[in-house]
């Protein structure tokens, strides 16, 4: 049986008591109401008698008991004092230096101080004040020429990037979450390493889908020749297809700031196909669509899937991104600009993962 009544219980037996109506006709009604399982007989006539005695207060009396000594303001100052000298303080390293227990300092942070522990925010790069102007002096200069720009103005963009794409990559442990009943057997999966074999892509899309995707032969590297002749070149067939009157003419890159890109044979070459290199801040990867659209998806895709050939990886990776919808391609530039503008708005600061 319950020892103790709800308030409303509190104040039914008040108004009958003041009238006058016996303790146990009381008893007998609430148990009408409530059932006897829920009332205590002991705990209605306690109360009754308590009315009765002029006591019309209808909650409990305080009670007696031993104070929480230790949730005093020199243990908050000193809990305080702790976080403020190192903010990676466990509840155990806090306990033991202030000597309370482990519950009272959690509350203490939690209800006090009111702070809570969260993990670092990973960056690219640690961004000196210089790098940081850097970013937000070339996001205005491409905001200038494409915030609210027309469909068209995409249309002359184009994007490329280098990545490293294994022969086999681990499944993610979030790609393996099942809903489940409760007492459900967790299901298990073998955990595998990530091969050593990998081929080094240069892949390049617009806003119509991709265009090309280059691997690099075993051995070599991307040298300023190598992103010109095998790399570039292509890309000028593929417009030259596409548009046989103008080629590459006018099309503006957007690609980063690698000693390969940035060598002297590519420049030349950009120049005299009237290529526009729009400019990319170093250290900028959240500003680069092949980083934050595209890689990632192709990496989940082939995330769980092993290769055993080059020609095989490769035709996985031609038919991926031949599946995503031209408008999502388009959507990624629109994505780049508003990202633009959140660099320009919090100075130059990477901008993910902030509040």
């Amino acid at each position: 049986m319950k020892e103790n009544l709800n308030p409303e219980i509190r104040g039914y037996i008040k108004t009958r008591s003041v009238l006058n109506i016996p303790c146990k006709t009381i008893f007998s009604e609430l148990c009408d109401v409530y059932g006897p399982s829920n009332v205590s007989r002991a705990t209605v006539y306690r109360w009754y008698k308590k009315f009765k005695d002029g006591k019309f207060d209808t909650k409990d009396d305080p009670h007696t008991g031993r104070p929480k000594s230790a949730i005093t303001s020199a243990n908050i100052s000193a809990v305080h004092n702790c976080i403020k000298e190192d903010a990676r303080y466990t509840l155990q390293d806090l306990s033991h230096i202030v000597g309370i227990s482990s519950a009272s300092v959690h509350e203490i942070l939690t209800k006090h101080l009111k702070v809570k522990k969260i993990c670092a925010r990973w960056v690219p790069h640690l961004l000196t004040d210089a790098q940081k102007a850097m970013r937000v002096q070339a996001a205005k200069k491409l905001l200038q020429k494409y915030k609210n720009c027309s469909n068209k103005r995409i249309c002359e963009l184009l994007t490329g990037d280098e990545t490293w794409v294994f022969y086999f990559e681990p499944q993610r442990r979030v790609d393996n979450k099942q809903w489940m009943r409760k007492g459900q057997e967790r299901p298990i999966i073998a955990k595998r390493s990530r091969s050593a074999k990998k081929v080094l892509y240069s892949i390049f899309f617009n806003s119509s889908g991709p265009v090309v995707q280059i691997p690099t032969p075993n051995g070599r590297s991307i040298t300023g020749n190598f992103y010109k002749n095998s790399v570039l070149k292509k890309v000028k067939q593929v417009y030259e297809k596409r548009r046989p009157a103008t080629g590459l003419r006018g099309i503006c890159l957007l690609h980063d700031n690698a000693a390969a890109h940035k060598s002297q044979v590519v420049q030349q070459f950009l120049e005299e196909e009237k290529v526009v290199q729009l400019p990319h801040p170093p250290y900028s990867p959240d500003l680069s669509p092949c980083d934050f659209f595209l890689f990632p998806r192709l990496k989940k895709m082939l995330s769980g899937r092993g290769y055993t050939t080059k020609s095989s990886l490769g035709s996985a990776i031609f038919q991926f991104l031949q599946s995503i919808p031209v408008a999502d391609y388009a959507a990624a530039f629109r994505q780049w600009i508003s990202r633009l503008e959140k660099c320009v708005s919090v100075n130059g600061e990477y901008f993910e993962g902030l509040h």
